[in-house]
């Protein structure tokens, strides 16, 4: 098989351009999408405006569940956290995650879904989303999936809306879009929301805690060289599970402040030249307290074994500096770049209460600042109408404070962009990159080893698409080796000592009934060298559409079962119905049935007052409406 990959690499490509003309259809699906989808930056999915008012995805969330390849768990601390087919991740640090021209990561465990996964899409125009190192060209922190949402245009919008949804369970979400015209070519467009989720569950006849209350805000001013963004949020809600031993904390609160400011500018004429700066902080307390007593792993192997109370107040401050220039030469096309990042740790205040004494804990450790230079290069040489060859190459430098090691780390891809024939495209890549260690890691560390090897990816990729006039099918093949995985033991984050293997194989098809009615199915199957831990099958079927004054939607998405040690997790089946009643032109209706089954997928976690195994459902049964008012 990868003999065969390899071929395909040196003989088979894809270009964005090429592929735009070869899939025709295509354009009617992802409307405005593909005046920012780049091919070469992996193998995408995109969700068009159209598409993400059919299905009625109110927020980030409802999209990720249905992603290929991974599956949204509900982590300890309450919060939907996608980890990867086959594997359970407490907190996924491989995602990156951006609003335009800004990522949107957790410093400190390089997660946007704490504060960001639950983002109302009310003023997203698509989103894009995909798989395969994104850095090559912009410059980010590496990583294996790449999300992009972008903005609506104040030019087309130019006007205001209100949505307001209501739940059976009490959650409710109330938010404004507003954007307008402004003298010399400027608009802005702003967007404000507040959502309240009420979620309990019960474990051992315990309550768990999980609502929570977030707010947002953005702004977007621009005009047809500079884009200037702000965005804020913040969330004040229950720690779930917390870290308690016994799985009930007694009490617990998360609160998260996050804001960021981006500026990006176009230099020439041509858009040839392109620079972004931004600055983005972020500002996290936690508190529990458990008479049951609190595992925290940085005390795994010292005297503090009796603790019932911590708390900690954390600040994380990144800075971001981007300039890229692209040149035409031949048949050739070129682009270099230069990155810079600098992230700070600040610890305000860590403390625990061990056997009734207060105990002043401070830094885990003496890592707490670290900064990232990048050179990056692109060429993409056409070999034929038909034929584009992609090389990339990045270089970052590490410099880090403390005891971990200041690193440098070469990243490599080659690919092909091949349409051979009016309605067939074959894309493929090879890759190799890195996942460097992060704080998070560090902190949560074995505490008898926390000088981390940063994991080494290597994985081949290959797509194929055939397209008709009214239907589209793709297959996609990955194969993925990773060394020094780094695993969340018991006892901490340690790396694997062996090479991890998985493969994965994505079926993807799509039908046009007419402009109104879409059917789309998806599957996916994946193989993984440790025990799974987690589904390793899945898919979904789709059926969205219109008629007059109404719209519908109706999807179901799979997941397998799976047994893991005395635990046989049952297959998640999440049936959803929708409809949507256009009252006037510029009021409508909405009611939206989620999870009708009440099968949704299952978490696994560890009762560490008995040492044993359980799993847990991610979420419930849930109908809601939503009033929409555009003015």
């Amino acid at each position: 098989m990868k003999i065969l990959l390899l071929f395909c690499l040196l003989f088979s490509t894809l270009f964005s351009d090429t592929l735009e003309s070869l899939l025709n259809e295509y354009e009617t699906t992802t409307e405005n999408s593909l005046q920012t989808v780049d091919e070469k930056l992996g193998h995408v999915f995109i969700y068009s405006q159209k598409e993400i008012r059919l299905m009625q995805y109110n927020k980030l969330s409802d999209i990720l569940k249905e992603l290929p390849l991974f599956t949204l768990n509900k982590n300890r601390y309450g919060v939907s956290n996608p980890s990867v087919a086959g594997s359970k991740t407490m907190v996924s640090g491989f995602f990156r995650f951006f609003i335009n021209d800004h990522e949107i990561s957790s410093v400190h465990t390089k997660s946007p879904f704490i504060n960001w996964g639950d983002l109302p899409l009310d003023f997203i125009d698509h989103v894009e989303i995909y798989y395969g190192e994104s850095s090559f060209a912009l410059g980010n922190d590496s990583g294996i999936y790449f999300i992009r949402l972008y903005t609506k245009e104040a030019t087309k919008v130019n006007g205001g809306k209100v949505t307001s949804t209501l739940s059976n369970e009490g959650s409710n979400s109330f938010g404004v879009t507003y954007s307008s015209l402004l003298v010399n070519d400027w608009s802005y467009l702003i967007y404000l929301n507040k959502t309240k989720t009420e979620d309990e569950s019960y474990y051992k006849n315990k309550k768990l805690y999980n609502s929570g209350e977030r707010r947002y805000l953005f702004l977007d001013v621009k005009n047809d060289s500079t884009n200037i963004n702000f965005g804020y949020t913040d969330l004040t809600k229950d720690n779930y599970m917390g870290l308690s031993k016994d799985v009930a904390p007694d009490d617990g609160e998360i609160t998260s402040k996050d804001y960021f400011l981006t500026v990006s500018k176009y230099f020439s004429q041509d858009n040839s030249v392109k620079g972004i700066v931004s600055i983005e902080q972020n500002k996290r307390k936690y508190s529990e307290t458990n008479s049951e007593k609190i595992a925290l792993i940085p005390f795994g192997f010292s005297a503090y074994n009796n603790i019932t109370q911590f708390n900690e107040d954390l600040e994380f401050t990144k800075i971001n500096a981007y300039l890229s220039k692209t040149f035409q030469y031949g048949k050739n096309t070129l682009l270099t770049a230069l990155s810079f990042e600098n992230k700070k740790y600040d610890v305000k205040s860590r403390s625990i209460v061990n056997s009734g004494t207060f105990i002043n804990v401070g830094a885990y450790n003496d890592f707490d600042k670290e900064s990232v230079r990048s050179l990056l290069l692109q060429d993409d040489y056409k070999v034929a109408d038909d034929l584009i060859l992609i090389g990339n190459a990045k270089i970052d430098q590490y410099k880090r404070s403390g005891f971990l090691k200041d690193t440098t780390t070469q990243l490599y891809r080659v690919g092909t962009i091949y349409t051979p024939l009016e309605n067939f495209g074959l894309k493929s890549f090879y890759t190799q990159t890195t996942v460097p260690q992060h704080f998070y890691n560090i902190d949560f560390a074995l505490p008898t080893n926390k000088n981390l090897k940063e994991q080494k990816y290597e994985f081949y990729t290959i797509e194929a698409v055939f397209a008709t006039d009214k239907s589209k099918i793709g297959l996609t093949y990955d194969h993925v080796n990773i060394k020094d995985f780094i695993y969340l033991a018991p006892v901490g984050f340690v790396n694997v000592d062996h090479t991890i293997k998985t493969d994965g194989l994505i079926l993807d098809y799509e039908y046009t009934f007419s402009s109104q009615d879409k059917f789309h199915l998806n599957y996916y199957v994946s193989t993984l060298s440790e025990a799974a831990n987690n589904s390793k099958k899945g898919g979904y079927l789709k059926y969205m559409g219109e008629y007059g004054q109404f719209e519908y939607f109706s999807s179901l998405i799979y997941k397998s079962d799976y047994s893991y040690n005395d635990l046989k997790i049952s297959a998640a089946y999440d049936f959803s119905l929708g409809t949507t009643y256009h009252i006037t032109k510029n009021l409508s209706v909405s009611l939206k049935g989620e999870n009708l089954f009440d099968k949704s997928t299952q978490s696994l976690f560890i009762d560490a007052s008995t040492n044993s195994d359980f799993a847990f459902d991610d979420y419930g049964r849930n109908v809601n409406m939503t009033l929409k008012w555009l003015f």
